[in-house]
């Protein structure tokens, strides 16, 4: 629900209509209550989520050209007082665009009904086409959400079992003739926590050493294990990437298309989809591209979607026994995407079931690819928000969560 139609928003720089029609946010709004601040810091233990993302800080990259000073917002300018979802986007704004990011958008949901959306920076730094909130970013390792979703689903219906071997089966719809020892061990719920032993690969997801999600897996199980499944934990696009061949082999058709039939379909999403590394689509968002890469294509089920914040704020509501709507799973099987898999186990912190735990109920998920960065946050309070930025301010997204509590804060949404 929205209170007003898509309008433009007053900016901190006044440099005519070229900027009003290129850079300005535009937004969609209704209400959202005043809450108490909830603290978005993610735990020391996730750092290493961001970091395997960028597995050579040495290599150069092809970097999209920041917005021209004329086009950025000046963070001295004096304006008039703000409030609201105004107030908010203004934050945002001044701080990500003017930082030197190329585009943000973000979408916020009050009990599951999605009250603003916004977009603002350009959609190519080719043009001086400005972001719009229908535009689609790369969402990275929220990707590892979706893929959660679908494969606990099938858990649910029967089809396959929590704590079943699978490797293997999937390591013969591989043609890998001889496994390493162990990952024919490997059971969903392993593959879920991270908990599988698979090691990190970075290098091969992100240095173009294959092609697909498909090679990527035939290596994963041709090479030793770092660690024995069930044991401690160990982040790894790895894991994402076989549950998304396991679906493909338990429902007989492509990820892509079960995701559809499973869960965005019955969401009213549309869309959504894999992207490619290079060669955007008209609805996608310009992102950096280091040449000789093919990292979406190999990420696949662990990192290859791309999407609008509001349907991730709309997949991630559907897990919300209080939100009105279809709901994909069981609340005893969200509890299970819940629960820290992390040992020594620390309730509600960790990492779930495609799921971070962060503490006070709070709970999401973030996505890094070059300087892509995404997050959503499912907030106790009943506040959904996702944000998707291209560019490289802010580094990280913990610096992104901040941002954006302090731009509800401008809002009057948080207590400061």
């Amino acid at each position: 629900m929205f209170g007003r139609p898509s309008r433009v928003l007053p900016l901190a720089v006044a440099v005519g209509a070229l900027l009003a029609s290129c850079s300005a946010p535009t937004a969609e709004s209704g209400g959202l209550a005043t809450s108490q601040q909830v603290a978005t810091t993610l735990p020391e233990l996730f750092v290493d989520i961001e970091l395997e993302e960028f597995p050579d800080p040495d290599v150069d990259r092809v970097t999209i050209a920041p917005l021209p000073p004329s086009l950025r917002p000046d963070a001295t300018e004096v304006i008039p007082t703000l409030t609201g979802w105004d107030a908010f986007d203004d934050h945002l704004q001044r701080t990500v665009i003017g930082g030197g990011s190329n585009a943000l958008s973000v979408a916020v949901s009050v009990d599951g009904e999605i009250v603003h959306r916004a977009a603002m920076g350009l959609r190519s730094s080719a043009s001086f086409e400005g972001a719009e909130t229908q535009d689609r970013f790369r969402i990275a390792s929220i990707s590892k959400t979706i893929t959660a979703i679908v494969a606990l689903q099938l858990v649910e219906d029967g089809v396959v079992g929590l704590n079943e071997p699978v490797g293997a089966t999937i390591a013969e719809g591989l043609d890998v003739a001889n496994p390493r020892p162990g990952t024919t061990d490997v059971t969903v719920r392993q593959l879920l926590t991270h908990t599988s032993g698979f090691s990190k690969y970075e290098n091969l997801f992100f240095g173009g050493q294959v092609g697909s999600c498909r090679e990527a897996a035939a290596v994963g199980f041709s090479s030793s294990l770092r660690g024995t499944p069930g044991g401690s934990f160990q982040y790894s696009n790895m894991n994402y990437c076989v549950l998304g061949l396991l679906i493909e082999q338990l429902t007989e058709m492509p990820y892509e298309e079960a995701v559809y039939e499973h869960l965005l379909t019955p969401l009213g999403i549309s869309g959504m989809r894999l992207a490619a590394t290079v060669d955007p689509g008209p609805d996608e968002i310009e992102h950096v591209t280091t040449p000789g890469r093919n990292y979406m294509e190999a990420l696949g089920a662990a990192g290859g979607w791309i999407a609008t914040p509001a349907d991730i704020v709309t997949i991630v509501d559907s897990l919300d026994p209080e939100t009105s709507g279809w709901k994909p799973l069981s609340q005893e099987t969200v509890g299970l995407m819940k629960t820290s898999a992390n040992t020594p186990q620390t309730p509600d912190r960790g990492y779930g079931m495609g799921l971070i735990l962060y503490g006070n109920g709070n709970s999401g998920h973030t996505g890094t690819i070059e300087s892509t960065h995404a997050m959503v946050l499912d907030r106790a309070d009943n506040v959904t928000w996702a944000v998707t930025v291209s560019g490289g301010y802010p580094s990280d997204t913990p610096r992104l969560a901040g941002i954006i509590d302090k731009a509800l804060i401008a809002g009057g949404f948080l207590s400061g």
